[in-house]
């Protein structure tokens, strides 16, 4: 046989790829920042990284998968195809298949494995029963589904082999179980997008945060839509013979639903690098600015004349006690000092000659007035020693 040429893509194979590859950069974006998360500053790597990283390494195997099918047919019709091309495109389509209903799981067990560690010790037991009671039916389906596709026709190779002898007598048997795959998986799409909602509301944290967190995990619910037109569109598989057309549009709803879940699964992991880097920009934004030279020395001149208007006593630069030698400095002096571009370090104190009576000493329901007089005359007479110190550090 000779060597087909290759078809030129249909523009719904061309819608696919833009797509499909479009939201497979966003997940490993999304995806790599959460391993960064997760192992720059929680110093761990849990189930949930490693659900969401393996469900992204399957996704980009049947993406692979995908390509080579819409390079060779898919999304065209079948009636411009040779028979070399559909085989070349159904090969990759059926090998691409069971990789994203493995992705599509792994995804889910990735938000299912975040769950039961948020939830209170309130029916903390019914809780886990019941998130893993759905990621252990999704997985059950998934698998049962994937040995139903290749169970459809004997041999094997005739699923993707048109011209090979054999039977396909599993067909409507797959159909059927692919309807029941896509009811329970559009169920456990929804309850997990659901779930955390419902709890997250219960919880007494910030009404902002409550938000942002049920936003994230919303995009289970547009996943449980796009699951659902996909199962809707499984019987056009039966009526039409034309499947390389009619298979792309419900791989651009499988694969648009397998994204969304593994982001679902790694968005919610980013809150650590978020609160880091708001964290960082408010402090960067409340610390000080210098200012210009000019404003600087305006300012300056402006407390120099609010302080010279003051009295006397606060007007010292630093403190002197009447017993030492330490020469003063003037006001003039210590302002003229602080224009020599330095950052100065100011620091108050009072001092009080004299000792002022204690109370404790009065005998109790007595009062000496005595003591009273020679307080307040000390009290007196250590306010006109009460002065201003400051220490400059440059």
């Amino acid at each position: 046989m000779n060597t087909p040429s290759d078809p030129p893509a249909s523009k719904l194979g061309l819608i696919l790829l833009e797509v499909s590859w479009a939201l497979f950069g966003v997940s490993s974006l999304v995806l790599g920042l959460r391993l960064f998360s997760d192992l720059y500053y929680m110093r761990t790597f849990k189930l949930p990284s490693f659900f969401t990283l393996l469900g992204l390494l399957l996704g980009l195997a049947g993406q692979i998968l995908i390509t080579y099918s819409v390079h060779w047919g898919l999304g065209r019709h079948i009636e411009g195809l040779q028979l070399a091309q559909v085989e070349m495109t159904m090969t990759y389509i059926w090998h691409a298949q069971p990789l994203q209903l493995l992705a599509n799981t792994s995804g889910k067990l990735a938000i299912a494995t975040l769950l039961v560690t948020l939830h209170g010790p309130k029916f903390a037991k019914a809780k886990s029963i019941f998130i893993w009671t759905l990621a252990a039916t999704q997985t059950a389906i998934v698998i049962i589904a994937i040995a139903m596709i290749y169970a459809q026709c004997d041999p094997v190779e005739k699923l993707w082999k048109v011209s090979l002898p054999g039977v396909c007598n599993g067909r409507e048997r797959n159909e059927k179980w692919a309807y029941l795959q896509g009811g329970v998986s559009s169920t456990v799409d929804l309850a997990l997008a659901v779930y955390p909602i419902v709890l997250f509301w219960d919880l007494r944290i910030q009404a902002l945060k409550k938000l942002v967190l049920s936003v994230l995990f919303a995009f289970g619910i547009v996943a449980c839509i796009c699951c659902i037109v996909r199962t809707v569109n499984i019987s056009r598989l039966g009526q039409t013979s034309d499947l390389t057309h009619e298979v792309a549009e419900l791989v651009i709803w499988n694969t648009v639903e397998m994204y969304l879940v593994l982001l679902a699964g790694s968005l919610p992991g980013l809150r650590p690098l978020c609160n880091k880097r708001v964290r960082a920009l408010s402090n960067r934004q409340s610390s000080y600015e210098y200012p210009s030279r000019d404003s600087h020395m305006a300012h300056k001149r402006d407390f120099a004349l609010k302080l010279a208007n003051l009295p006397h006593s606060r007007t010292k630069a630093f403190a002197s006690t009447s017993n030492n030698n330490r020469s003063q400095e003037s006001t003039e002096n210590f302002f003229a000092n602080m224009g020599n571009g330095h950052i100065m370090k100011t620091t108050e104190f009072n001092v009080v000659h004299g000792d002022s009576p204690s109370r404790a000493e009065t005998p109790s329901g007595q009062e000496d007035e005595r003591g009273n007089e020679q307080g307040k005359a000390s009290r007196g007479s250590a306010g006109s020693d009460l002065e201003i110190g400051r220490v400059r550090t440059t």
